[in-house]
């Protein structure tokens, strides 16, 4: 199911979009949808490390070498 929302950018970006979406043969909602995976990739990527630091520095892990010693 898709749904719908409007969001509201500055005319340069929508210039640009528009022109990359020529280019490219696609649709501005495309195009906006993949920028909009990418950012909830990514922001859920850097959500996951800096758990995953914490933890790791609550073992005591602070460098590769602390992995590396760790797992050799």
């Amino acid at each position: 199911m898709q749904k719908t929302k409007t969001v509201a950018v500055p005319e340069d970006i929508a210039s640009d979009l528009e022109e990359l979406a020529r280019e490219e043969g696609r649709s501005c909602d495309d195009m906006a949808v993949e920028a909009i995976k990418k950012y909830i990739f990514v922001r859920k990527f850097r959500t996951l490390a800096d758990q995953m630091t914490a933890k790791a520095e609550e073992l005591g892990i602070h460098s590769e070498q602390d992995v590396f010693d760790r797992v050799s």
